[in-house]
């Protein structure tokens, strides 16, 4: 968490272009938005303004440059379409991407209040640019401020991915969150997810609320809300003191009934859960592990992915159930060939999906999204898991699964494996490095340039 992102000029050279492409259909490496609402592109009869694409949006680093780009294109393009006079608001863990710096900058110029809080393990040329073109002092309309470890936490960092926009082409109060960075990494070496909703003044309110917490760069007190609105729910850590009992995860996994799905969700009756998780490890990891295959026991339809899982994680979701086991991939690969065979293709997402038997509603329909890894780091300083709920969502966030599970990863244990296009390079090491790490897809390095571990 507290080391410092490493890199690399290629990556940094990789711009995206920065006009508008409307959201490509499932048909399209699966991995974009599908049913987004509004347009992604400038008006084009004079009349209509721009309006951001609602709903899912996800990249795909093994894609085309559009599909990398995908979820950094609806960010700055709300930039670029931010009335004068509004605000934009933004909060994020790792920022490198000069282009949306100029975007910031220039937006700044035309009299948009510029508002950005950046995580203290970096400090790369796109902070300097803002910092310079705004200043820091956060008193002003516009200013750049790096906060001191966490922003409102004790410890830890801030490791939020927010971004508000006041009022931007014909929408207002939008809202953007998922667990993407502004980096070049984020895109071209990792999977994310990022949730686009606009006319949502109580959404918006919220986070704006968290923002001006953040903002202080103080201790909060409390530390941790949780906040329930009438379409969303927000957990804010950092959480102190958690037990398997009080964490936030298992109070959200609690009310899942496995039996009863009705009202077109689930599957056959069966209650439908997926996983795609940056980092799950830990004695944390452990028990959520432990209530997923459980859950699974208990007749749930469970899936799981992610990039980096710890042993005894990993152990406890693979054990027997009287139906099997836990279907599990995982998603991180070496394709550069090191001889170290260190990950640089992986997840980097934290999301949550549940369709059908939750609590006394048989018909549920529930993404849960944001920046909170299943580990400890993901409970002790600034971060955050938002609750959205709708089939439209589910829907979306569920073909972005089914895209990485049977196109973009590979089986762990017994689980079906899936037919990898294209297939990951078969990696040749020197005998030396033959000798120190056994050249097998299976033992990876899970550090390098190209590994987050946040």
């Amino acid at each position: 968490m507290r080391s410092r992102l490493l890199v690399v000029a290629g990556a940094i050279a990789l711009v995206a272009p920065l006009v508008a492409v409307p959201a490509a259909t499932a048909g399209d490496g699966g991995a974009a938005s599908s049913g987004a609402s509004g347009t992604s592109t400038s008006q084009s009869d004079g009349k209509k303004p721009w309006l951001p694409a609602t709903g899912g949006w996800f990249n795909d680093p093994w894609g085309s440059q559009e599909a990398k780009f995908r979820i950094e294109r609806q960010i700055v393009d709300a930039i670029r379409h931010a009335r004068k006079g509004s605000k934009i608001r933004i909060a994020v863990y790792s920022f490198d991407r000069t282009n949306v710096a100029k975007a910031l900058i220039n937006a700044h110029d035309r009299g948009v209040s510029v508002q950005v809080l950046h995580n203290d393990h970096q400090y790369t040329t796109a902070m300097k640019m803002l910092k310079h073109a705004l200043g820091t002092n956060r008193a002003k309309s516009s200013w750049d401020y790096t906060c001191k470890t966490g922003c409102r936490s004790e410890q830890g960092v801030l490791h939020d991915k927010i971004y508000l926009f006041e009022h931007t082409g014909g929408a207002k109060n939008v809202v953007m969150t998922g667990s993407a960075n502004l980096t070049g990494n984020a895109a071209i070496h990792q999977f994310n997810d990022l949730l686009v909703k606009s006319e949502v003044p109580n959404l918006y309110d919220t986070l704006l609320g968290l923002f001006w917490e953040l903002k202080k760069d103080k201790t909060a007190k409390p530390l941790y809300e949780h906040k329930v609105l009438r379409d969303y729910q927000l957990w804010v850590m950092p959480h102190p003191r958690t037990t398997e009992k009080n964490d936030p995860v298992m109070q959200i996994l609690r009310p899942v009934q496995c039996q009863g799905a009705a009202g077109g969700t689930g599957t056959a009756g069966r209650t439908k859960i997926r996983v795609s998780m940056h980092a799950w490890n830990g004695s944390r990891g452990t028990y959520i592990a432990r209530r997923l295959r459980n859950l699974y026991a208990q007749g749930c339809d469970v899936k799981v992915l992610w990039a980096l899982g710890g042993t005894t994680m990993k152990n406890t979701i693979g054990m027997s159930t009287p139906r099997g086991t836990v279907p599990r991939h995982s998603d991180s690969y070496n394709t550069d060939c090191d001889e170290l065979q260190e990950v640089d293709m992986y997840s980097h997402q934290k999301y949550l999906t549940i369709s059908g038997h939750y609590g006394d509603d048989r018909s549920a329909s529930y993404v849960f999204t944001g920046s909170s890894n299943w580990t400890h780091s993901g409970i002790s300083g600034d971060e955050m898991i938002l609750r959205a709920k709708g089939p439209h969502l589910v829907t979306q966030w569920n073909r972005n699964f089914d895209f990485i599970w049977d196109h973009r990863s590979r089986p762990v244990g017994d689980s079906p494996g899936p037919s990898f296009d294209p297939p990951p390079p078969v990696c040749d090491t020197t005998p030396t490095a033959r000798a120190a790490r056994p050249t097998t897809t299976q033992d990876l390095a899970f550090s390098g340039r190209y590994w987050e571990g946040d």
